[in-house]
């Protein structure tokens, strides 16, 4: 019967692979058409059908599965989906306007592939990749076509990374569009803490002493003591990695924008949080609800915002957990503010006004980005008149607009961006307001 013929005659072709998908269009066509039967375009019945070898058909060449170290696979993919892709990057290079690079994907797993994505137009330079530290000291470099790189072939020790690195496009020697934030996916290690007094009183605070087994300052005796009843720190884990590509934040404020750079080097999950916040526009329209011009001692202190009720006992609805950055407070350093409790800060942050004003809060505090242009903005906000002394209220509450999430600027060789921190100069903030210290 033709129905039966056509019916086995398509569900074969289906079997088949690339070279029978013709086959199968042709059947699907004669049944809407009223055509007399697809036999002519294919009669083999599954008996009759013959072998067909590697060679004579694409789809059957199959890519081996990935397995681990179990013996359990973890994909498999044809090489039709890989010249797919590959085809589809090759286009998508073309429409490029300049080179760039982009996200493969967001995460790699540990002992995967952490791949990025090279654009380019269809005419470019000589294109490398570099992998920068902090400091702009190169871990690593290759040379590139349009298409998916792996950078693990440029870091053999790529599993060793304590923190976030960046991965910097090049074309003729010159870096070129926002680099790639590669983080390792480690926990933060368990924060120490012991209870203190302030400064010249007699409040109790608590204190950060140590992260995991590490003492920040090994020759306090009593802290040493202390440890000894410490449990034992949780093994510190790698998961794998995050790919980003790297941003600045504008705060336009209404006494001008100001630029922060931000240092997922020194504190990724606090960036990662903060960059969440601005993109969800959480912090238009909010103010600073809170400006010390100077500490107790008579030295530039700190300029507070980031509350959305601009009481100071507002947050996003989260406490983040502290982590030990290692961006010392200075003029311009943006931190996450807190509560006594070390993990309990949220969105308020403040901008440091002075490295001898806020030295102290070093390692008590999580720092995160630093400002690279807008120092002005940062002079007339702390200039604002005080309302309330004990407090830091503001008569009228300098504010902020919105908080753009930008690209960052490509990174040279050896270039530290700590070094673009703005710098001491800012005029004198001193007033006959003497504000507590920050609590």
């Amino acid at each position: 019967m033709p129905e039966q013929s056509d019916h086995l005659a398509c569900k074969e072709s289906t079997r088949l692979g690339v070279r029978r998908l013709k086959t199968l269009g042709y059947c699907a066509l004669a049944m809407i058409c009223g055509l007399a039967s697809c036999q002519s375009a294919d009669q083999t019945t599954l008996a009759e059908t013959p072998a067909i070898s590697d060679s004579e058909t694409f789809a059957q060449t199959i890519v081996p599965p990935k397995v681990d170290e179990g013996g359990q696979i973890i994909a498999a993919s044809s090489s039709v989906d890989a010249i797919d892709k590959q085809n589809s990057n090759m286009e998508r290079s073309t429409l490029a306007k300049s080179a760039s690079l982009e996200c493969a994907r967001r995460f790699h797993r540990a002992q995967e592939p952490v791949e990025v994505r090279v654009l380019a137009p269809s005419t470019h330079g000589r294109l490398t990749i570099e992998v920068l530290d902090t400091k702009g000291k190169s871990l690593g470099d290759l040379g590139v076509t349009p298409g998916i790189v792996d950078i693990r072939s440029m870091i053999p020790t790529i599993e060793d990374l304590s923190k976030a690195v960046w991965i910097q496009l090049f074309e003729d020697a010159k870096p070129i569009g926002a680099p790639i934030v590669l983080e390792p996916l480690r926990p933060p290690p368990s924060v120490r803490t012991m209870r203190g007094f302030r400064k010249d009183s007699n409040e109790p605070y608590t204190r950060v002493v140590g992260w995991g087994d590490r003492l920040l300052n090994p020759a306090d005796q009593e802290v040493v003591a202390a440890s000894a009843q410490w449990i034992a720190s949780e093994p510190i884990v790698l998961s794998g990695f995050r790919t980003e590509i790297d941003v600045d934040a504008i705060v336009m404020t209404d006494a001008g924008p100001i630029r922060i750079a931000l240092a997922p080097d020194a504190a990724p999950a606090t960036v990662r949080n903060f960059v969440t916040l601005a993109d969800q526009g959480f912090y238009n329209n909010t103010i600073f609800h809170r400006i010390v011009p100077m500490n107790r001692d008579g030295q530039p202190f700190v300029i507070q915002g980031g509350d959305p009720t601009g009481t100071g006992d507002g947050g996003p609805g989260w406490n983040l957990a502290l982590e030990p950055s290692d961006l010392p407070h200075d003029l311009g350093v943006v931190g996450m503010a807190r509560g006594d409790d070390p993990n309990s800060a949220g969105s308020q942050f403040y901008f440091a006004l002075s490295r001898e004003g806020t030295a102290r809060l070093d390692d008590q505090y999580c720092t995160f980005g630093f400002v690279v242009s807008g120092r002005d903005a940062l002079q007339k906000i702390a200039q604002a008149n005080i309302a309330d002394a004990t407090t830091g209220r503001p008569t009228s509450a300098p504010k902020i607009q919105y908080v753009e999430i930008v690209p960052a600027p490509a990174r040279a060789r050896g270039e530290n961006r700590r070094d673009q921190r703005v710098r001491p100069g800012l005029a004198n903030t001193s007033s006959s307001i003497k504000s507590p210290q920050m609590r």
